[in-house]
């Protein structure tokens, strides 16, 4: 049975949003799973896993809320199956009005045009948090029949699902962490999904074809830091996805978009969660 450590993280002042990035940060280094609490954010890690302290030291000392005092404390769970417990304590129903409906098995839910299950092995990914909402919209408006697509930073798989019931020809789901590679396979079975295929990985998994239409919900340093490898995989006409920051950030995103030669045409944003659109000419 494997044993967790959870990093017990503060923060001065606490807000959800400032929850939304620690958690979203603390996914790229290696953490499982995730739960807000009233002071801050629990981050759970398998003891099999090695965080970087020096990489940690960072993150604390140059989270990207300046405005946030950010410290943290680390101590041994009690040895039990961490996973069943996340998993039977499931998570509340993400609904799409008139669109889709993101589910357990552990609540009834309204019957919306697209359901999905989701098996809840992680707090972060399940859909809830505000990024995943607006994609979940656009994609399931969206026609991929005889596309190619990506999902880059899969978590869960929700986004690659949203694509392939909307009827992409193959969508290619990557994500640095085995855990979530697992999860979204499975995730992927329960939907009767089949035209996804899961890479454990990062960009330089990505040779393999070109696509029609990348999405990338995940962190802003990311989202540019890859920017090249995304312009060099999309086809011309294809679209870039990219949401994971703030209102705020855009204009970075933008501008190291159109140094790669995309151009934006269309952004959106919810409680200050922003997407960017991007077409490669």
């Amino acid at each position: 049975m494997e044993k967790y450590l959870v990093y017990s993280f503060r923060m001065e002042p606490m807000s959800d949003d400032a929850a939304d990035v620690l958690c979203a940060i603390l996914a790229d280094v290696g953490f499982d799973s995730f739960q807000q609490t009233d002071e801050g954010v629990e981050a759970y890690v398998s003891t099999t896993n090695q965080i970087n302290v020096e990489t940690l030291s960072e993150l604390v000392e140059n989270f990207p809320l300046s405005d946030v005092q950010l410290t943290y404390s680390v101590g041994e769970l009690e040895n039990k199956d961490w996973n069943e417990e996340w998993e039977q304590n499931g998570f509340e129903p993400i609904v799409v009005p008139g669109l889709c409906v993101i589910h357990d098995t552990h609540h009834s839910v309204e019957p919306q045009p697209y359901d999905i299950l989701i098996r809840p092995r992680m707090a972060f990914g399940s859909g809830s948090h505000e990024t995943t909402f607006q994609l979940v919209e656009l994609l399931l408006k969206e026609d991929f029949s005889d596309k190619d697509c990506l999902d880059m930073g899969c978590g869960t798989g929700i986004l690659a699902i949203c694509m392939a019931l909307r009827g992409a020809k193959r969508v290619v789901a990557v994500d640095i962490d085995e855990f979530s590679v697992e999860n979204t396979r499975e995730n992927c079975e329960l939907n009767q999904v089949t035209s996804v295929m899961v890479k454990h990985g990062d960009t330089s998994v990505l040779s393999d074809f070109p696509f029609d239409f990348i999405v990338a919900n995940i962190h802003r340093n990311i989202i540019i830091n890859d920017l090249p490898c995304y312009v060099q995989q999309l086809r011309p006409g294809g679209r870039l996805v990219v949401s994971g920051f703030f209102t705020e950030d855009i204009p970075a995103v933008q501008q190291a978009a159109e140094q790669q030669g995309l151009k934006l045409i269309h952004q959106q944003a919810r409680n200050n969660w922003a997407v960017l659109v991007f077409v490669n000419f």
